[in-house]
């Protein structure tokens, strides 16, 4: 059975959507397939990677949209095959800002009805981020993917509400080492502790691992392995904490580093082992 994985971040800057593309790539190496969705409309940092064909195609910007419209178009949302098993749903076709600056403004359109009616339905046993991560994965044709990758934008946004939904399978939440990144982060996790009916599964990672200053480094990721809010963590299905060592080569964004990486590498293993806390924490669900 499909499961949903959401890799978010309260800052930027702080490896999210290069650990998302490296964890995939390492499970697509084992035989899982995967599908990732360019969720981060604003900064869609994954969709640069999809060498788009000429033609008719239907971007998943365009989609949302015709779903807050309601007039969904009758045409498979484009996605393109980025390695053996590792499929790409970009959000636009990023050669042309143009067109894509256009349809953000008529996405904007919508976003404050979105949120209005989210606020109303706080109480209930689904949520409007609920709704619309349903119709999302109904729509992608995922009956042949084990696990699909959401890259969410950072923040708090109408957009991003798919973070609060009840029906995320795993919720990857990465911070960088400093204080402002954990506290905004912890808040994150205090909205989602708010929400009775399902304790959120949380896997939270660091990244990158300075190589100095210990002692600050012990204080960082004891608040972030909240062990001093052991009500919050409580209220959390948690599944671990888990750092990710700094890497030279992670610098440039090279979307093509996990290849050359040597099976020892320090980055890769803890990649490596990312990915097998994620398969151990729902393959009791499959």
């Amino acid at each position: 059975m499909m499961k949903t994985v959401l890799f978010y971040s309260f800052k930027g800057g702080v490896g999210r959507t290069q650990t998302l593309f490296n964890v995939a790539k390492c499970l697509a190496e084992k035989g899982k397939r995967l599908l990732i969705v360019d969720f981060d409309l604003y900064a869609p940092g994954l969709s640069y990677l999809a060498n788009s064909t000429e033609g008719n195609n239907y971007y998943f910007l365009e989609f949302l949209i015709d779903i807050f419209k309601g007039s969904k178009k009758e045409q498979d949302i484009y996605k393109q095959e980025i390695v053996d098993n590792l499929y790409l749903i970009p959000a636009f076709d990023m050669r042309d800002l143009m067109p894509y600056n256009k349809l953000l403004t008529e996405l904007s359109k919508y976003l404050y009805s979105i949120k209005s009616e989210s606020d109303k339905r706080v109480d209930q046993n689904t949520t409007v981020a609920d709704d619309i991560l349903d119709i999302i994965v109904y729509n992608l044709n995922t009956l042949d993917y084990d696990y699909i990758f959401f890259d969410a934008r950072t923040g708090i946004t109408e957009v991003s509400d798919i973070l609060f939904s009840y029906r995320v399978d795993l919720k990857v939440i990465i911070s960088s080492y400093n204080q402002q990144n954990i506290d905004g982060t912890n808040a994150i996790l205090q909205i989602l502790s708010r929400q009775k009916i399902y304790n959120h599964k949380i896997l939270r990672l660091l990244s990158p691992k300075p190589e100095k200053k210990r002692q600050e480094l012990k204080k960082c990721k004891a608040r972030a392995n909240l062990d001093d809010n052991p009500d919050l963590k409580e209220k959390l299905d948690w599944v671990d904490l888990m750092e990710i060592p700094y890497e030279n080569e992670l610098v440039v964004n090279d979307v093509n580093v996990w290849e050359r990486l040597d099976n020892k590498n320090s980055y890769k293993l803890a990649i490596n082992d990312i990915a097998q806390t994620i398969e151990a924490s729902l393959e009791d669900e499959f």
